[in-house]
């Protein structure tokens, strides 16, 4: 028997445009489907959690300095660029001179950063933190580049079956070649269709391996807002400060 077509229409109130919306899904997987009809080119229920948080612990984000690390072309990512005049964007592309720009995003990889110390009051990333191959590196890197009292505000998948705080699914060797620990899984890239490699399985307790990694205090919110259009699987929102 065909599975039956799914379709599913809430109204609510948007975090992002601020204002009644219509939020849609074709698809079940409501955290990659159910968009916000009045947003720019859209919003999925993971930014408008991260919306939420980004206004109830830096309500004057408008004026301070973020850095987003691989933003989408929609949704949040559009807002913040639009309404924070501080606001700086970027990519990660391995083969072109890391602090350049780079098709208008400055090159960056997270685990080297090129910018100087207490740069930075906000730093953002959407589902970025899964497909770092050193993710202590990573938290390092973020909290030298905070200001002090500065929040690192994230999200990634966290496995509700897993306890453990990270389970590797592939490493990158000396040579630059990738063993595979697991059966390769990608997620959507904004900057590549060939997708972006998972490399870490994150679990319950990764806010503590979080807090060793870097001296954060850490914060975890989930989310079940029918109101938000803020529905789904792995809507959790990790705001990390820098003390």
């Amino acid at each position: 028997m065909s599975e039956q077509p799914f379709y599913l229409e809430i109204k609510g109130w948007c975090p992002i445009c601020e204002k009644p919306a219509t939020f849609i899904s074709k698809n079940r997987w409501l955290r990659g489907g159910l968009f916000c009809q009045s947003c720019e080119n859209g919003s999925s229920p993971r930014e408008r959690a991260l919306a939420v948080v980004l206004e109830r612990t830096r309500p004057d984000w408008r004026g301070l300095v973020i850095h987003e690390s691989s933003p989408m072309k929609r949704g949040i990512a559009m807002k913040i660029r639009r309404e924070c005049k501080n606001y700086i964007a970027s990519h990660y592309f391995p083969d072109k001179p890391f602090g350049e720009t780079v098709d208008g995003f400055r090159n960056e990889s997270l685990e080297a950063l090129t910018f100087p110390d207490d740069a930075h009051d906000i730093v953002i990333t959407l589902d970025v933190f899964e497909h770092v191959f050193h993710p202590d590196r990573m938290m390092k890197e973020i909290y030298r580049t905070l200001k002090p009292g500065g929040v690192y505000i994230c999200t990634f998948p966290v496995m509700k079956a897993q306890v453990e705080p990270l389970k590797p699914r592939a490493r990158r060797e000396a040579d630059g070649s990738i063993t595979h620990l697991e059966p390769a899984q990608y997620h959507g890239n904004p900057i590549s269709g060939a997708g972006a490699l998972v490399t870490f399985d994150y679990g319950y307790d990764i806010h503590q391996k979080i807090a060793e990694w870097a001296s954060f205090d850490v914060e975890v919110s989930r989310f079940n807002s029918r109101r938000m259009g803020i529905l789904g699987e792995f809507l959790e929102v990790f705001v990390c400060q820098k003390s």
